[in-house]
């Protein structure tokens, strides 16, 4: 702080030797002075940026959503991102609605009771490069029509 109006009181002085008036010379000063402690209060101070919220990464997200269209796409079949995204709901909504885990021998028959087999076939493979996209909408279907067993009507406990 000591230095910038040592600073603005050689700018008053020189403006003064070349011929400004006092009063001016002593506005130039004021001007010089205010101008560095600003500079040095906006340097020292804390950082006068926006803070960047925290990117979320939900699955699902809109994001996630953008990404998987695109890759849909592409020729050659579904790319196996867009599968696995697919297997990671599936094993998420059996594990949660429906205590099964998808990767369990044991089961099997119970997930084929909530799921068609073929989407089941298409969910345990571990590589099927060559899914189609109609097989694929198939699968999405499938897996967005989980549901728990108290959402069903009474219509449909019934034989």
């Amino acid at each position: 702080m000591a230095g910038v109006l040592v600073l603005a009181v050689i700018a008053s002085g020189v403006v003064w030797f070349f011929g400004v008036g006092v009063p001016l010379s002593l506005a130039v000063g004021g001007v010089v002075a205010a101008v560095g402690l600003t500079w040095t209060a906006i340097r020292d101070g804390p950082s006068l940026a926006w803070p960047v919220p925290p990117v979320r990464s939900a699955p699902g997200a809109r994001r996630d959503l953008s990404e998987t269209a695109w890759a849909l796409r592409s020729r050659g079949g579904v790319p196996e991102r867009a599968l696995a995204r697919v297997r990671a709901v599936a094993r998420r909504r059996l594990r949660t609605l429906h205590r099964l885990d998808l990767d369990d021998p044991d089961d099997r028959a119970a997930i084929e009771a909530v799921l068609p087999p073929a989407v089941v076939a298409v969910l345990r493979s571990e590589r099927r490069p060559e899914l189609d996209l109609a097989a694929f909408g198939t699968v999405l279907t499938a897996v967005e029509s989980l549901a728990p067993l108290t959402d069903r009507t009474t219509t449909e406990r019934q034989p």
